[in-house]
């Protein structure tokens, strides 16, 4: 999840499991490809750094500060309901400024 790159959310059994980004792919040996699965080199949701919906804006900006990271996974009820990054919050936040809201 970092450099701001995108995040795909991996299932298993219809469930969440993880998140891969590009990121975790660079870092397998292009020989390795073909035998390399996404479930060897994802990060398990029980790893990650997550929000809930209630958290604030402020607070999911301070979590990516601190755990250097540029998307948070939304999760409640043991699911992912999403998945919140600095440029939306940023984007969201400038939007708001401009129009004085």
């Amino acid at each position: 999840m970092h450099s701001g790159r995108r995040c795909f959310v991996v299932k298993d059994r219809g469930r969440i499991s993880g998140l891969i980004t590009p990121n975790e792919v660079t870092m397998v040996e292009r020989p390795r490809w073909p035998y390399t699965t996404v479930a060897q080199v994802m990060r398990p949701l029980d790893q990650l750094q997550t929000v809930t919906p209630e958290t604030t804006l402020v607070n999911a900006l301070q979590v990516m500060g601190r755990e250097d990271v540029n998307q948070l996974p939304v999760v409640s009820k043991g699911q992912v309901d999403g998945i919140v990054s600095r440029g939306h919050i940023l984007q969201l936040l400038e939007s708001r400024a401009e129009l004085h809201m």
